[in-house]
């Protein structure tokens, strides 16, 4: 009689396991959303050329990219082979794969350098806080970008004030028409891109910049913010760096003074 009940309770337990197992419903491979890819360069900064790779981990994963800054979608050329670039761009990135949801874009921008030895001399007018001094101005002209862990990182200056000024001494038998700076974006930690840049020449204006972008929310990145000149020859300028006045409303540090992290200053 027992063993007859064993059984029988051994029976009712398989049969509702394959009850359960029939109306199991697992998750669809498309509703996974693919890892982003891995952009790697030989150099931010170059004179000739510079190369960049685009990494994958999943087998099948197709990588699309583009270099004029322009979304990345199914259009897109495909990745195949390392990518030799000769100018400035905005290299863009992003995974696709049949079976599941395309990655994040992913992007990083590379600057050629028409001549390294434009700037002569730097004096920075404004002091870096003591937290971020990084490398003093000799750190803004040479070429080295800072990582994006920039709490070890000895090239970012770190400032959280009104202004920030750097006089350059300049080789004036170059014609320049171009100033860039190298900041960066990393709001969570209340570091914003500065939202006007302003170059003059002996206390006259010959290049201005504003950035309406500055204030809006948007993902940790390397920041590299243009100002045209009036082409020309000089031997002096002053470049002025102006941070947001406040943190804007949609963050929790609204009302209180940004952080500007630059890590160089570049002539072209």
């Amino acid at each position: 009689m027992m063993k007859r009940t064993f059984y029988s309770l051994f029976a009712i337990i398989m049969l509702c396991q394959a009850c359960i197992s029939q109306n199991t419903v697992y998750a669809s491979t498309d509703m996974f959303q693919l890892s982003d890819p891995r952009i790697n360069v030989s150099a931010i900064f170059f004179e000739s050329h510079t190369t960049v790779t685009i990494n994958v981990d999943l087998a099948n994963s197709v990588v699309k990219y583009s270099i004029d800054g322009s979304p990345v979608n199914q259009n897109s050329k495909v990745y195949t082979t390392p990518l030799k670039m000769t100018e400035s761009a905005v290299v863009k990135a992003k995974v696709f794969h049949p079976d599941y949801l395309e990655s994040q874009e992913v992007q990083i921008e590379v600057v050629k350098i028409a001549n390294k030895r434009v700037i002569k001399e730097m004096v920075l007018s404004t002091k870096p806080n003591d937290r971020y001094p990084g490398l003093g101005s000799a750190g803004l002209m040479d070429f080295t970008k800072g990582s994006a862990q920039f709490g070890g990182d000895k090239q970012w200056m770190g400032f959280q004030t009104d202004t920030i000024s750097a006089e350059l001494k300049l080789d004036e038998n170059v014609e320049i028409s171009q100033v860039i700076i190298s900041a960066l974006t990393n709001q969570s930690n209340w570091i914003f891109a500065p939202g006007k840049i302003e170059v003059f020449d002996d206390g006259k204006i010959v290049g201005t910049t504003t950035y309406p972008k500055s204030d809006k929310e948007t993902s940790n990145s390397a920041t590299f913010l243009s100002v045209p000149l009036v082409k020309g020859n000089y031997d002096k300028l002053e470049v002025v760096v102006y941070p947001l006045k406040a943190i804007p409303e949609w963050h929790q540090g609204k009302g209180t003074t940004p952080w500007v992290f630059i890590d160089e200053i570049i002539i072209q």
